[in-house]
């Protein structure tokens, strides 16, 4: 699915009428219908006292539009026009249809619905006192809200709130999604989402959103060797746990071989809690973490991908060892959890490594690569991730609600699914394991942490629609793959 920005979608707007296919009237009608037809379908309005909040723009003209449909179909609806009478030629017209329908320019309480048309896609500057305590009014009453394209008070293209925002349990938007519904904080206001088609074919995009992956077909006639193998470098003493579910994650995902390195103190424990995996026992320091000095050479053979820092301790010797690996590497790598952090003090090893490297940072892990806040990091999270891969020749997942991945070439795609059930210790873990899985298996860097991330998190909200989000586990989603 195309992501666009709001310049893009003005563009499309305007080849679509240029091209003779419709006027600016008809498109906002159509705009007007479409999201009318999609708030019947989701909500029922009968019955119901419905107020359309409307501004001077074009968002407030497909506000009128929607009360003229819910007018027709006998709803009590009022259309409130707190900013004035309209100001632009095509909302005008559908102003001066609205002879039949009460028009307030306050909004007072007792609505089952309220329906957002203040703002659309142009707000970019922030919101004057009034227009604040409007919004407020809007989201402290007990009805259900409704917003047309974006939430009014969230800028486009950012996601940032510019001073409040209306809090929506349903949006409708046009064209295609905007980079809004994706970015924090706004993905905290647009509720359920649904892109209404009206006719504008998008005249290119911004962005892409990730999509079920069609992975290889697997032969009848194989053998462990024909999925590959995969090396995961993992875990530590009291850190057990992530090795465990990297590994379990990875051979639920298909992989013919799962080869742990790991340090002798937890050997026992994964041993048991994962009999299929084939342990190499590295020396270990006092404190039962590995060494910096492992043979990797050895532990590496044979390995057709490999997954190095779920739960290896963030130390001078991991630091080391994280080094040396991804100077030596020629494997398709990905690098997590403390693998990251340990990366820190050694940055500049990624322009000289000879291996694909896929990192899997969380906000915090990206704010320690690049030096900066986490809260700069999501304030700005497609630049933080495009840069960092541009200059570093790799790929960037950036995990969080919406996971982002981001190419060396300027390519962004964003995850659609998931839920907050994902925000639990080991998630991370249980990514990186499916992810060095498909590498294993053959996949190309970019489609095995596409599909990685997809499955990842639709099998999450598969489980959660059954336990719920808050009983969600990442060794459920291993269960469920």
């Amino acid at each position: 699915m195309d992501v666009l920005s709001k310049e893009l979608i003005r563009l499309s707007e305007e080849n679509a009428v240029h091209s003779g296919a419709f006027s600016f009237l008809e498109l906002m009608k159509t705009a007007g219908d479409t999201a009318y037809k999609i708030i019947c379908e989701n909500i029922d309005v009968n019955d119901k006292k419905i107020a359309v909040v409307c501004g001077n723009g074009n968002n407030g003209g497909d506000g009128f539009v929607i009360a003229g449909n819910l007018k027709n179909k006998g709803v009590d609806v009022t259309v409130v026009t707190p900013l004035g009478e309209p100001i632009t030629d095509s909302a005008k017209h559908y102003y001066s249809l609205l002879s039949d329908i009460k028009v307030k320019n306050d909004i007072d309480d007792g609505y089952d619905i309220i329906i957002d048309a203040l703002f659309g896609i142009g707000l970019n500057r922030p919101l004057e006192i009034g227009v604040i305590e409007i919004i407020k009014k809007m989201n402290s009453q007990n009805a259900y809200r409704v917003a047309i394209d974006i939430p009014s008070g969230i800028e486009s293209d950012s996601g940032k709130i510019l001073g409040e925002c209306v809090n929506a349990d349903l949006t409708v938007t046009f064209i295609a999604l905007k980079p809004c519904f994706m970015l924090p904080p706004a993905t905290d206001f647009t509720g359920k989402t649904v892109v209404a088609d009206i006719g504008v074919k998008p005249t290119d995009y911004t962005y892409k959103t990730i999509e079920a992956p069609d992975l290889p077909q697997r032969k009848k006639n194989s053998h462990k060797g024909t999925f590959g193998t995969a090396a995961l470098v993992c875990g530590s003493y009291g850190m057990a746990g992530a090795a465990i579910l990297s590994a379990r994650a990875c051979l639920r995902s298909g992989v013919g071989i799962v080869k742990s390195i790991i340090p002798k103190s937890i050997y026992k424990i994964l041993s048991c809690a994962v009999p299929e995996a084939v342990c190499v026992i590295e020396k270990q320091t006092l404190k039962g973490g590995f060494k910096g000095n492992i043979n990797l050479q050895k532990a590496l053979e044979k390995a057709n991908a490999v997954l190095i820092g779920c739960g290896i301790g963030n130390n001078n010797q991991t630091a080391r060892l994280v080094k040396r690996l991804v100077e030596n590497t020629k494997i398709p790598t990905v690098i997590d959890a403390d693998g990251i952090n340990a990366l820190v003090s050694n940055i500049n090893v990624l322009k000289k490594t000879n291996a694909p490297i896929i990192l899997t940072p969380h906000p915090a892990e990206m704010a320690r690569l690049c030096g900066i806040s986490v809260s700069q990091v999501e304030e700005n999270r497609v630049n933080t991730a495009v840069n960092f891969a541009k200059e570093y020749n790799c790929i960037v997942a950036l995990k969080g609600a919406n996971t982002l991945i981001a190419t060396p070439y300027g390519e962004v795609y964003f995850n659609i699914c998931g839920n907050n059930g994902l925000a639990t210790g080991g998630s991370g873990d249980v990514l990186a394991g499916i992810t060095v899985s498909y590498l294993a298996q053959g996949l190309e860097p970019l489609t095995a942490v596409k599909a990685a991330v997809y499955i990842h998190s639709a099998t999450a909200d598969k489980v959660a629609s059954i336990k719920g989000e808050r009983a969600l586990l990442p060794s459920d989603i291993i269960e469920a793959l």
